[in-house]
């Protein structure tokens, strides 16, 4: 793993990745194709008291405000489940785990590049989204 930031809690497996794994992996893909895989920091959800080092240029209320990652819906109730202390640094580390990313440059200078696996469920995820269908109900075929 060439992940720049030391891993705090376990990966979250690709079967339970939602909303916020997929919208942040479209996010990454479009800056590989369109920014030599550099995002702006102010585009990710950041928890400044786990990643302080990519808040965004200008520090903000928003910055302290702590989301939960939504995952996948639970199979049998329908509940959405959600992952508290998780961001979408948290995801985008989630994303190298499976094999979707490599985290290049530094741990405050990200730089993104897909793998051949990133590149193909990539397509897959562009394809979903262009039927009108959201990211919560996404499933890669791996």
């Amino acid at each position: 793993m060439s992940t720049a930031i030391a891993r705090t809690v376990p990966a979250v497996p690709i079967t339970a990745f939602g909303k916020d794994h997929w919208s942040t992996f479209a996010y990454i893909e479009t800056c590989c194709v369109d920014r030599k895989g550099v995002v702006e920091l102010v585009r990710m959800r950041t928890d400044a008291q786990r990643h302080p080092g990519l808040v965004g240029r200008v520090f903000t209320s928003d910055a302290v405000r702590r989301y939960p990652t939504q995952l996948r819906r639970d199979d049998v109730t329908g509940r959405l489940r959600t992952l508290d202390d998780h961001d979408d640094w948290d995801c985008a580390e989630d994303l190298e785990a499976v094999g979707l990313l490599e985290w290049r440059g530094t741990g405050i200078h990200p730089v993104f590049v897909l793998t051949p696996l990133g590149r193909r469920v990539a397509s897959q995820l562009r394809q979903h989204k262009a039927a009108g269908k959201n990211f919560c109900d996404f499933t890669p075929a791996i």
